[in-house]
């Protein structure tokens, strides 16, 4: 194993970790909301949107790329295919996962 995939592993490590220790917040809606429903609003369309499914949204949206950075992880050590296919299937259900909850609020407006 190289020192490039050491060090590449390494990275993808942290992030999983930074990524971690956000969701952990917005498990218990605590910490900065980033959805772009909510970063995009005026204050006044802010003090309308249910702050409790936004951070929800959050927290499976940025927990499933921390399980995804997670396993990308795995995979640059270990190189297992499955791992790496694991990985992309889960960023594939935080697409459809996304794409759904953007229709369902904008039909809410």
């Amino acid at each position: 194993m190289g020192i490039e995939r050491i060090i590449e592993g390494c990275i993808l490590g942290l992030i999983a970790i930074a990524l971690g220790i956000y969701v952990s917040f917005t498990v218990r809606e605590k910490g900065p909301i980033l959805s772009n429903t909510y970063m995009f609003s005026s204050k006044k369309e802010r003090e309308r949107i249910d702050k409790k499914a936004e951070y929800k949204l959050v927290s499976i949206v940025f927990g499933c790329l921390t399980i995804s950075f997670s396993l990308l992880t795995l995979y640059t050590f270990t190189l297992w295919k499955w791992v790496y296919g694991l990985s992309w299937g889960v960023i594939a259900f935080v697409v459809v996962y996304a794409i759904i909850d953007a229709i369902k609020t904008i039909k809410k407006w």
